[in-house]
Parts: structure tokens; C-alpha cells; sequence
């Protein structure tokens, strides 16, 4: 990817800096070829401008009329800041009872879930397929206290749009609390029949941080299976956003319900 090779060229803190005020001052002019960015090469050495040009078009920085847009520009600059981070990639664990490991939190995956959430302050996205009311209880007070914040919710699963499923009834709950709170909640499902099963477990916040594992968003894979999950940062939650929502954006799942009015 275009966005490693500008991170492992750019000095740092200085050279991050420069690179983001010089195209941060750009935002909402017109941008028409690399042959703009010709300032790049004093950052990025030879080759810079069209290295710096592949990476806006990577990240979809330009809109329609080739105008430079904030939000993705943002994402790719925190993008470039964390690829090169020196941070541990922290794991955490549900483990079964009686497996007791010394310096292991036994239920640290479904902690960990709700601090990201607590901690979001724009947009959460979830994906997992498989869904319970138990495990969907474990984050309801936390989902709700975003919502009532003003976030955007996003939430993927399957079987969402059958009356009865466990992934119906698990969402249920929260579709009514939410319909009082001032952010805006959109669930998305693939039906039981998709012929490919979405079934990465994932939640994002602000594309900043996220968290990836082996857990559904289940009672038994939140406080009693052995489940692994890792919390990674700005480069991994913004690509993960991005697939996510290229699945909805092609239709590979379908809107089943909206709560509130948020964008």
C-alpha cells in the first residue's frame, strides 16, 4: 500500500506534521493529478507527488468533483501516524470456568468490547453473525448511553429480518430504547440463505481503534467459551470500516431497521 511506503519515508513527529497542515489547508479545493502535489517530493523524495496522489485515491479523499474531503483525509493522516506505532497490540480473553490463568482476565474480551464503546465519540460499527439476547445485554447499557450521545450505530449480522431468530430478538431491545436517544441506529442483515456467511466478529470505533476476534456477540462467547480478540489501531479500524460498509454500499446485506436521523 501506497500509505506504508509515505509512513516508513516521512521523519517523525516533523514530517507527519508538514505532510498533514500542507494538505489539511487543501480541503474543499479541487484537486486534478499527482502533477498538484509536486510539493510532496521535499517529504517523500523522488516519486513523492505520485505516491501521495495513490494514496488519496486509495483512501477516497477525493470527492466526486475531485474535491478534497475532510473525514477520509483524516483517516488516512492517522492511517500514516499508526502504521509504524511501537504499541503492543493488547489481547484479551473470554475464558470457560475453570481454566484460570494468572494475569489473565477471564472475562477481558467482553471488557474490553464495552470500554471501546464507552470510549467512541462519532460512530461504532459491529459486525458479527451470530447475535443473543445475552450477549447483546452485555453491551445494551453501553450502546445506549452512545446512542443517547448523539453516535451513529452501525450493526451487521445474519438473520436479522426473520421474526423470531435469535438475531431478531436480540436486537429488539435495543431497537425500542433507541428510538428516544438522539443518535441514529442502523441494523443490517444477510439473510440465512446468503450463499457466503459474514463471519468476521468485529466492532470499530470512530475508525480509531478496534477490536478483532473469535467472538460472537453471544452470551456463551462473551462469559463462558475460550475466545481470543485483539484491539488494533487507526490503519487496521479505518480499512475495516471501509470493508464493512462496501459490503452495505453493494448490497450485500440489506437494511432491516432505522432508528433517528443521524448521517
Amino acid at each position: 500500500m501506497a500509505t506504508t511506503t509515505i509512513s516508513e519515508r516521512l521523519q517523525r513527529p516533523e514530517g507527519v506534521q508538514r505532510l498533514g497542515q500542507a494538505l489539511w489547508m487543501r480541503v474543499g479545493e479541487r484537486l486534478g493529478s499527482a502533477e498538484e502535489l509536486f510539493w510532496a517530493t521535499s517529504l517523500l523524495g523522488a516519486g513523492g507527488e505520485r505516491l501521495l496522489w495513490e494514496a488519496l485515491l486509495e483512501w477516497r479523499c477525493l470527492g466526486p468533483e475531485g474535491k478534497l474531503l475532510a473525514r477520509p483525509l483524516a483517516d488516512f493522516l492517522c492511517a500514516v501516524w499508526d502504521e509504524h506505532s511501537d504499541a503492543t497490540a493488547a489481547l484479551m480473553w473470554t475464558l470457560p470456568e475453570g481454566l484460570a490463568v494468572p494475569g489473565v482476565d477471564p472475562t477481558g474480551y467482553a471488557k474490553g468490547v464495552r470500554a471501546l464503546i464507552r470510549g467512541a465519540s462519532e460512530r461504532l460499527t459491529l459486525l458479527a453473525p451470530y447475535l443473543d439476547v445475552a450477549g447483546m445485554g452485555q453491551l445494551q447499557g453501553e450502546l445506549l448511553a452512545a446512542l443517547a450521545r448523539g453516535l451513529s450505530v452501525v450493526l451487521v449480522t445474519q438473520d436479522a429480518n426473520s421474526l423470531g431468530s435469535w438475531a431478531s430478538d436480540s436486537v429488539e431491545p435495543l431497537r425500542r430504547e433507541a428510538r428516544r436517544l438522539s443518535g441514529c441506529l442502523r441494523v443490517y442483515t444477510a439473510p440465512a440463505t446468503a450463499p457466503v456467511l459474514l463471519h468476521s466478529k468485529l466492532v470499530v470505533a470512530d475508525g480509531a481503534s478496534a477490536v478483532l476476534g473469535s467472538a460472537n456477540l453471544t452470551g456463551n462467547a462473551l462469559l463462558r467459551n475460550l475466545e481470543t480478540g485483539v484491539v488494533v489501531g487507526a490503519r487496521q479500524a479505518v480499512e475495516i470500516e471501509r470493508v464493512i460498509h462496501a459490503a452495505i454500499e453493494l448490497g450485500q446485506v440489506r437494511l432491516v431497521f432505522e432508528t433517528g436521523a443521524r448521517e
